[in-house]
């Protein structure tokens, strides 16, 4: 698998750090990121940006990956969900039909103030940004010490983190 072209696409460099300043960017990136997964993606946000996720090829790319094998897992640890009951998400409701791949937590209260957002795929590539409604940030695209780490302050939230009720709909 090369998750390089993920950045390829961008700046044509490959198991660099490339520096991110437009929502294009890192709407590439996501979409090239969760269309080149193999196994996970895990997904740390402040509030799930509908700029990033809320977006039909994005929505493609993770169905598609969830479809390919019953092992591919989407974890998603959402922050603060008003926008999205506010407002409704696709994702949400692409949870919502794949539980058995997918699935969103609310953080523990000792993380909720976590100031960065991260995607990370394979514990391979991420793509990382500290404020939630400014794209400033990196992707990397190859560098699998640095994206365990990620994956493992993720898999540190989660474990002790609770699915998130409010965005949970009983389908009768």
């Amino acid at each position: 698998m090369n998750m390089g072209s993920c950045c390829d696409s961008l700046t044509n460099a490959v198991n660099t750090e490339i520096r991110l300043d437009r929502a294009d960017d890192f709407r590439a990136c996501c979409l090239n990121l969760a269309e080149q997964a193999q196994r996970t993606l895990e997904i740390f946000s402040h509030d799930l940006d509908a700029t990033l996720y809320d977006r039909q090829p994005f929505l493609a790319a993770v169905k598609d990956f969830c479809l390919r094998s019953h092992i591919n897992q989407v974890r998603i640890l959402l922050q603060n969900n008003s926008q999205v009951q506010k407002k409704g998400h696709r994702l949400v409701e692409l949870i919502r039909r794949l539980p058995s791949s997918m699935e969103i937590r609310r953080p523990n209260p000792d993380y909720i103030a976590h100031q960065e957002n991260f995607l990370i795929a394979d514990q391979r590539a991420y793509i990382r940004w500290r404020l939630s409604n400014r794209y400033q940030g990196e992707a990397v695209c190859d560098n699998r010490l640095k994206a365990q780490g990620l994956s493992n302050l993720f898999n540190e939230i989660w474990q002790c983190s609770q699915p998130d009720s409010d965005l949970r709909r009983l389908n009768l």
